[in-house]
């Protein structure tokens, strides 16, 4: 009864970390959906007085949100596949919390879990850090042009890749629950 216990324990821990993981998903993706910030690109227009040429320096203003660079679609798509994925899996752990830690297909359908799970957690690292590591370019590189709305953008950008990686935490403390439990 002992080892009954114990497997229904873990899949209970299991299936706490799935639902932490598709919140922290859920709200990752909420956050960079919603967020747009407006940037100042700037353009030259060259003035012709006479002989001497002036050129100008003018900013046009622009609205950026998660369609405009390809890393805020990447991180995107890595927060909406993550959501499927852990709503596949949360009524499987349903199943094994209820059938006292006994797993649908057994020992084999186990393996293939661990090695999905293993294979997404490297998809939310990579999207969390992905966006974080242009978020830093960025703020480095627009050091000059960065203003109240920038820095809005940036900090809930940085809040949705944080919300990915903690997430690729849960799902490393799944794989070392599923890995212990078999």
């Amino acid at each position: 009864m002992a080892i009954s216990a114990r497997a229904r324990a873990l899949a209970v821990v299991t299936l706490v970390f799935r639902i932490i993981a598709l919140g922290l998903l859920a709200a990752s993706l909420i956050v960079i959906a919603t967020t747009a910030r407006t940037q100042y690109d700037p353009f030259y227009l060259k003035v012709f007085n006479g002989y001497l040429g002036v050129e100008l320096q003018v900013y046009e203003a622009v609205n950026i949100n998660f369609q405009d660079l390809y890393t805020y679609r990447y991180v995107l798509s890595t927060a909406a596949i993550g959501c499927a994925y852990t709503l596949i899996l949360i009524p499987l752990e349903i199943i094994a919390v209820v059938q006292q830690g006994k797993r649908i297909g057994g020992t084999s359908t186990a393996r293939i879990l661990i090695f999905t799970d293993v294979v997404f957690c490297a998809l939310f690292t990579s999207g969390g850090a992905a966006g974080l590591g242009l978020v830093v370019d960025n703020q480095h590189r627009n050091r000059k042009l960065f203003d109240s709305d920038h820095r809005k953008f940036y900090v809930s950008f940085d809040a949705s890749c944080g919300l990915l990686l903690v997430a690729a935490i849960c799902t490393v403390v799944i794989i070392m629950i599923s890995a212990y439990s078999k």
